[in-house]
């Protein structure tokens, strides 16, 4: 026979359902509160452009010295462009950089972890190709398997994706260096010289360093 809750029972289910929802409340502020502490940063960028594996010599020193500072969102797709809803892609350096884009994309998706990304992107971008994505994944601690996703319907949206994100910003030069979301031409010239010294300086301006810190001295 069913048994219908009591009063007092459903008075306690209540109480533990208002303290699960406070609790998640107190556990989303801080990581709310991280992210808002945090320089975002937009890279658009191509597999086997030699300007963006150029610019890779900054970013890899540059974000393993101020990842805690910075959140950035790594776009592998630049000057390409897509036809019939992803059944078609051409890309700047030919069909191996459609390869190579695809390929990240999918390591990229694999983890939330921008360190480990930022890691594969640069030991990928240094391989000139794509043959060795297993290598860089595996160094970099991540998704080993790339060939699955990069030859499945994944690999595919995880590129349209990046195509929208990149004809957002309508970039004429790639790579293409965003941050907090509007792209300014200034600050992407002095990214593509000194990548350092513009976050340091945006840190700054935004008071995102604490007091007295030596970072970026």
């Amino acid at each position: 026979m069913l048994k219908f809750p009591t009063a007092l029972s459903m008075s306690f289910l209540l109480g533990v359902m208002l303290t699960v929802s406070c609790w998640a409340e107190r556990e989303e502020k801080p990581r709310e509160k991280r992210q808002a502490d945090k320089l975002h940063i937009t890279l658009l960028y191509e597999s086997l452009c030699p300007d963006s594996r150029n610019f890779m010599h900054q970013l890899g020193p540059v974000h393993e010295e101020l990842q805690q500072y910075m959140d950035i969102q790594l776009v592998p797709f630049g000057k390409s462009r897509s036809e019939q809803g992803g059944a078609i892609f051409h890309c700047q350096h030919g069909p191996a950089e459609c390869e190579g884009n695809r390929v990240q994309s999918c390591v990229i998706s694999s983890t939330a972890n921008q360190s480990a990304q930022v890691k594969f992107v640069v030991c990928q971008m240094f391989a000139l190709d794509s043959s060795r994505a297993d290598q860089c994944a595996s160094e970099a601690g991540l998704l080993t398997d790339v060939d699955h996703c990069a030859d499945s319907e994944t690999g595919t949206k995880l590129q349209l994706q990046a195509e929208l994100v990149t004809k957002s910003y309508q970039p004429s030069f790639i790579p293409t260096i965003v941050y907090n979301g509007v792209f300014n031409q200034q600050l992407q010239d002095h990214s593509l010289r000194d990548f350092r010294g513009t976050v340091c300086h945006l840190l700054r301006q935004q008071n995102l360093l604490p007091s007295g810190s030596p970072v970026c001295q």
